[in-house]
């Protein structure tokens, strides 16, 4: 069993670095993320993720799950008060148990088969959470994050995520890579975009192939509506002239077939 270390101060250097997470080149530079809950802890061990540390609430200590998860940490587990966990967690009631774990990005060779979304570009972290969990949710493979995209383990994304980022497959891509990747893909791909007459609902989806979204302010760009075998649009039959990008990504997730 992982040594459990006592933390009274927020001060504390360990503290200090897991609160550095909330900045994306501190978690680019140590390769790891933060998230909060029992349960999405319990999710990413199970899921084969990397606990590397587990910051526990001294309360909580003797409960048979989260001595499961303490069993499972393969570093330090620090046991804190009510002050430090308030310091490092990102909501108004805070969790008793949190991971540190190792992000895990895949390469473009794990587009295989199955329901994939390809997002150009997007900026929200709250839309990303909620995209990968939607993707799980309808039963999908995973994401592919084209361009500059914001980060998939960013607290508000993981949060919103609500334990999907174990799940769902990430893949990173620019867009001049996933170009060159589509030459050899066999994959079809729809795409949804302003630029077409061709409603969502007419046209027959595959059950192996690629749902490309738009940017939020810019759609989808040029090029990747060159990439796409359909364009599609959602009908706006009210005053509104969008979706939110998360929800029209639902939306279409769930036109797919089963």
């Amino acid at each position: 069993m992982s040594l459990i270390t006592t933390i009274t101060s927020s001060a504390n250097p360990q503290i200090k670095k897991i609160k550095s997470l909330e900045l994306r080149k501190y978690r680019k530079e140590y390769g790891v993320f933060l998230s909060e809950g029992l349960r999405s802890v319990i999710e990413g061990v199970s899921l084969g993720f990397h606990l590397e540390q587990l910051i526990v609430h001294h309360d909580s200590l003797g409960r048979a799950d989260v001595q499961k998860m303490i069993s499972s940490c393969k570093g330090a587990v620090l046991s804190v008060n009510d002050s430090v966990l308030s310091k490092l967690s990102h909501k108004d009631n805070p969790q008793t148990v949190l991971g540190v774990f190792r992000q895990k990005i895949s390469m473009a060779s794990a587009i295989q088969n199955g329901i994939w979304v390809g997002l150009d570009q997007v900026r929200d972290p709250g839309n990303l959470g909620t995209i990968i969990r939607t993707v799980d949710a309808a039963g999908g493979q995973g994401v592919i994050l084209i361009g500059a995209c914001c980060d998939p383990y960013a607290p508000e994304s993981v949060r919103a995520s609500m334990g999907s980022i174990f799940n769902v497959a990430l893949v990173s891509m620019t867009e001049e890579s996933f170009m060159d990747w589509r030459k050899t893909s066999s994959l079809e791909i729809v795409g949804t975009a302003l630029q077409t007459d061709t409603d969502y609902t007419s046209i027959s989806y595959k059950k192996d192939m690629i749902l490309l979204m738009g940017n939020e302010q810019a759609g989808l760009s040029e090029t990747l509506r060159g990439a796409c075998n359909h364009l599609v649009k959602m009908p706006m039959r009210g005053r509104a002239d969008s979706l939110n990008l998360a929800v029209a990504t639902g939306v279409m997730l769930y036109a797919m077939p089963d």
